[in-house]
């Protein structure tokens, strides 16, 4: 009788500890889902009667919808219902609304963590027979959809001579890429591409004024002599001016009245007189050569 009791109850211990297991994977997944959607929020953009063609411009069409409004992207998501009657398309811009690329037509969930500007949604319908969007349909077919984004968009930008540039305050989100900044024949700056020079042409950086500056690069394999640039601008009766242009050399300090600044930054060869390419690598790691401080 004892050896049956202790079986019973062996089994029964075995049983809870499998239902504490399960519990706490369940708890674990709860967790994470949690932690998932707290990055993220949902967004309900209007739709309007219309398309968008294959350079991203509107098109007149009454059996589709489409976001006349573009919205900021970062980390987006999107699920349909289970039920949907819809496809879509998405549809990406840069920060001046210039069209860049669009998605495949689309029947499933769709999900990016990073996508840089903004973004334009087509909705097509898949068994609409009048092929013309109601006032009704109007609502219907975009609530078969939710459509989530993060929650940090980057939504503070300045518009810098043709571009516009994202403001950050912490040296290290800094993207460097190939190009430099040029002077048009009528003498105005603009951004253009060029290999020979990397330019933080997305970002602008808020700075103190009169802060110091090292540049410390020393690449391997590259006999050229490394140089950083800075574009130092001030806010001027309400808008954005350049104050100047001045080569880091050594310990370099900032104008008292600079705000924000831009580098640009190459590597001159003086045997042939011409630019070395800075390797891919450095570039994505070229703000950790910069140091500033007060």
């Amino acid at each position: 009788m004892r050896i049956k009791t202790k079986g019973i109850i062996k089994k029964i211990a075995l049983v809870l500890a499998g239902v504490v297991a399960l519990s706490a994977v369940g708890f674990g997944v709860a967790k994470l889902v949690e932690f998932v959607k707290d990055d993220l929020k949902t967004i309900n953009p209007v739709f309007d009667v219309g398309n968008l063609g294959t350079d991203g411009k509107f098109v007149d069409d009454e059996s589709t919808l489409y976001t006349k409004e573009a919205f900021q992207c970062d980390g987006l998501q999107i699920k349909l219902d289970f039920d949907n009657q819809i496809e879509y398309q998405i549809y990406f811009y840069d920060d001046l609304d210039n069209f860049v690329e669009s998605t495949e037509v689309l029947s499933a969930a769709y999900s990016e963590t990073v996508h840089d500007g903004y973004a334009r949604i087509v909705i097509m319908p898949t068994n609409d027979e009048d092929e013309k969007i109601s006032l009704t349909e109007r609502v219907t077919y975009p609530g078969q959809m939710t459509i989530k984004v993060a929650k940090e968009q980057n939504v503070e930008y300045i518009n810098v001579f043709n571009k516009r540039l994202r403001v950050i305050s912490d040296k290290s989100l800094l993207r460097f890429y190939n190009g430099m900044i040029a002077v048009t024949e009528n003498g105005s700056y603009e951004f253009v591409d060029d290999e020979n020079y990397i330019i933080t042409s997305g970002d602008i950086l808020e700075v103190d004024g009169g802060s110091s500056i090292r540049f410390n690069y020393a690449p391997d394999g590259v006999s050229g002599t490394p140089e950083l640039f800075v574009y130092e601008f001030s806010i001027v009766d309400g808008k954005l001016s350049m104050l100047m242009e001045r080569s880091c050399v050594g310990d370099f300090h900032l104008s008292e009245d600079t705000e924000f600044v831009v580098f640009r930054a190459a590597i001159f060869n003086d045997e042939t007189e011409l630019f070395d390419e800075i390797p891919d690598y450095d570039i994505k790691h070229f703000s950790s050569f910069i140091t500033i401080s007060k």
